[in-house]
């Protein structure tokens, strides 16, 4: 049987283009010009997989966001 990547996924955290904030673990921020670090960040310090990447809009405002599990 084939294993879902989903499979186990109990705690998700999202970063974005938009927002800035710090990592819930360590402090260190993440989003906003720091969106690809936030996100490499996730995997390698803490052991997140990515789950999606995708753009967001809403009331002018348009963003990308990365969604990650662990």
């Amino acid at each position: 049987m084939t294993k879902h990547y989903h499979e186990g996924i109990k705690h998700v955290v999202e970063v974005s283009t938009h927002t800035g904030t710090s990592c819930e673990h360590c402090h260190t921020q993440v989003g906003l010009a720091n969106f690809t670090e936030g996100i490499n960040h996730y995997i390698e310090a803490h052991g997140y997989k990515l789950l999606h990447i995708g753009s967001e809009t809403g009331e002018g405002l348009q963003m990308t966001v990365a969604i990650l599990g662990k």
